[in-house]
């Protein structure tokens, strides 16, 4: 695999764990996984998933690259996840769930439903919002020389929204972050 496709490739396993640790869905090792981004990318260690699961996660990313974004997506995740938070919602998870597991998953975690549906989402809208959001923030900055085939390019609509209201954006990002903190409440 070459350098390209394995950044590519990292970028998708980080989105989805962006996706499922705010909702603390991922057990594996969560507060490693943004430490390990830079090890993974240079190639010196590699997550433990079946040639099945590369697939899976490649097909996904595309998928999740080109779902249709709503204009008021950031603000209402960030509204989502502060409640998820803030009712100590976390469901169990692994590494390598492909997009239909998480949502799946999401589906079935009590008391998720209502928090979402108060923010507009289903569970499924979620998880592609989600994912999606991560996945175009990571990619949208790609400078031109390091583009290539095997870096995806993010659908343009969805960079919009997201450059649209850089502050809306940073609140999500700190809502995700905060995710990972020790309480300091």
């Amino acid at each position: 695999m070459n350098g390209m496709k394995k950044i590519a490739l990292v970028t998708a396993l980080l989105a989805g764990g962006i996706m499922a640790q705010p909702a603390g869905a991922q057990t594996a090792a969560p507060a490693q996984t943004p430490a390990q981004a830079p090890t993974q990318a240079q190639g010196a260690s590699r997550p433990n998933l079946t040639p099945e699961q590369v697939t899976t996660l490649q097909r996904d990313m595309n998928t999740a690259l080109h779902y249709k974004l709503a204009a008021t997506v950031v603000p209402r995740l960030t509204s989502a996840l502060k409640s998820i938070q803030a009712a100590h919602i976390q469901p169990p998870g692994r590494l390598g769930m492909s997009l239909e597991e998480q949502i799946d998953m999401v589906g079935k975690v009590p008391g998720l439903e209502p928090i979402l549906k108060t923010n507009g989402f289903t569970p499924r809208e979620f998880v592609m919002s989600l994912t999606c959001v991560g996945l175009t923030g990571s990619l949208m900055n790609v400078p031109p020389g390091q583009a290539s085939s095997t870096i995806p390019t993010p659908d343009a609509a969805n960079v919009a929204i997201l450059k649209s209201n850089p502050q809306q954006l940073q609140d999500l990002i700190a809502v995700l972050r905060a995710e990972h903190q020790p309480d300091a409440q």
